[in-house]
């Protein structure tokens, strides 16, 4: 009897009603949980051009305890004062979902039910009710957010040209013929908002909120498009630290709208890479090609000195030259020649009613302009040493000055010496190792891990030039005569031949 007795409280007490909202998965509890979107301290500003437009809220799942899902309900408070459990305005979640994209429209209609003027901000708490008919409790979290209700707003749209890519555009940055064009599909002010107005952002991190600078739309009806010159763009550029004119310039663009108070941004944020290439000539009656302008000679620009620009060519005395940017006269649209500025000392440049430059020794100069400092330099190696091209190396004990190579035509040089194989030498165009300025001495060596193209050496990282062939006469050249592909030759030069009409040969 004794045994049936606590049999039977054991079965009594397997039935009693359980605590349903302790947080142990128990019975018909529920356990606590936490929030996930919109992160504490967002600002959700509410579009009037995008009312479908939605939010996301997001949030961990409150785990029941034996059979019944929760059901959630999106719950907000004002943030001082305010109370989850006697929520502000409130949303109920359809179903056991965890998370729910409200419209725009939505949170705007509940605002506004509240009485929250158009356009103005209220700071709230979010966090969200769980319940499964027994038991009902509040997201162990709650995050701050404040919600600006609808005012003025736009529409979305989205950027079309230039494409977004990483590889280099080379512009001239003197031009004033040639531009680019932005273009963007558009943007629909939303009902009782102003008319929009557009404006191109350019920024180096894609952070627009202070853009590196910015050019506004055309004027409507073109106004979903923007056209700045090359020059205007490369003078924006320069003013805002982009000073280097052969370094790519990495930038990222979008088009933002305004109407009123509201500011759109595109859709999307294009990549642009600018290289700004200045082409710099020679023209002049001391020169090879005279005074006509498309017979101009083409310079060199050196990559260690922004600015700077030089051809080694032969010059006639007596005669003069002038540097232009192009192979065009001013006036034509983006034109500039410079020469030796009239009341100053000579080698000063300048575009603005200049002189001639004067050659006064016929020779093979080393001709460098500095348009940084607004500088040039005729320089022959029969005055100073530097002048036109030169190797030194094993050969001839890396004694300076460098021997001098034959010149050939316009940055061309060739020359035939007895090296041994593995002997190492650069070309060289003076008589030290002092390169520390652009009228100083320039050295060529080899970029191995580009190639082997020819570079001018800055002092270190590159490497020598290599005789590979046998113990013997070679043949080397220097050539520039592409000016943006600097390139050199080594060939055997055991034979010596002679072809012509001219020749009495035996028999």
């Amino acid at each position: 009897i004794l045994s049936i007795a606590v049999l039977l409280l054991i079965v009594i007490a397997g039935c009693k009603k359980i605590d349903y909202a302790d947080n142990e998965q128990t019975g018909e509890g529920l356990v606590d949980f936490g929030l996930k979107l919109p992160a504490s301290g967002t600002a959700i500003v509410l579009n009037s051009g995008t009312p479908t437009a939605t939010v996301n809220f997001s949030w961990n799942a409150a785990k029941p305890g034996l059979y019944t899902a929760p059901v959630y309900t999106i719950v907000m408070a004002l943030k001082n004062g305010g109370d989850l459990n006697e929520p502000y305005i409130s949303f109920p979640v359809n179903g056991s979902v965890t998370a729910v994209d409200l419209t725009q429209q939505q949170i705007d209609d509940a605002l506004k039910a509240k009485g929250i003027a158009n356009g103005a901000k209220t700071d709230l708490i979010w966090g969200v009710k769980a319940t499964n008919g027994s038991v009902s409790i509040l997201s162990q979290t709650t995050f701050n957010v404040s919600i600006t209700r609808m005012k003025d707003g736009a529409s979305s749209f989205v950027l079309l040209a230039p494409a977004s890519s990483t590889s280099p555009i080379t512009i001239n940055p003197g031009s004033t013929a040639e531009s680019f064009t932005f273009r963007w599909t558009k943007s629909k002010p939303a009902v009782g908002s102003p008319a929009l107005s557009y404006k191109v952002v350019f920024s180096l991190t894609g952070d627009f909120t202070t853009p590196l600078f910015s050019i506004n739309g055309n004027a409507s009806p073109a106004d979903t498009t923007a056209t700045i010159t090359y020059k205007a763009m490369s003078d924006s550029m320069t003013a805002h630290g982009l000073t280097t004119l052969s370094a790519p310039a990495n930038l990222k663009w979008t088009v933002i709208a305004t109407t009123g108070n509201w500011s759109q941004q595109a859709d999307y944020v294009n990549d642009l890479t600018i290289i700004r290439e200045v082409k710099v000539y020679i023209v002049g009656s001391a020169s090879p090609g005279g005074w006509d302008i498309a017979a101009s000679t083409r310079m060199i620009e050196d990559p260690r000195f922004p600015g700077t620009y030089f051809s080694y060519i032969r010059l006639t005395g007596g005669d003069q030259i002038k540097f232009v940017n192009g192979q065009n006269w001013p006036p034509f649209p983006g034109a500039v020649d410079w020469g030796q500025a009239p009341g100053s000392p000579a080698g000063t440049l300048t575009a603005d009613g200049e002189d001639n430059v004067p050659v006064t020794t016929t020779g093979i100069y080393r001709v460098t302009v500095d348009l940084a400092n607004m500088k040039y330099y005729l320089q022959t190696a029969t005055s100073n040493g530097i002048g036109g091209m030169g190797m030194i190396g094993q050969f001839q004990g890396w004694s300076q000055p460098a021997e001098k190579m034959s010149y050939l035509s316009v940055n061309k040089f060739i020359y035939m010496v007895n090296m041994n194989t593995n002997d190492p030498f650069k070309f060289h165009d003076g008589n030290d190792w002092n390169n520390g300025a652009n009228n100083g001495n320039r050295w060529y060596s080899v970029d191995n891990n580009n190639g082997g193209k020819m570079v001018i050496d800055p002092g270190s990282g590159y490497d020598n030039f290599v005789w590979t062939g046998a113990n013997g006469r070679m043949r080397a050249i220097w050539d520039g005569s592409d000016p943006t592909n600097l390139k050199y030759s080594l060939t055997p030069a055991g034979q010596m031949r002679v072809v012509g009409n001219g020749i009495n040969m035996p028999g």
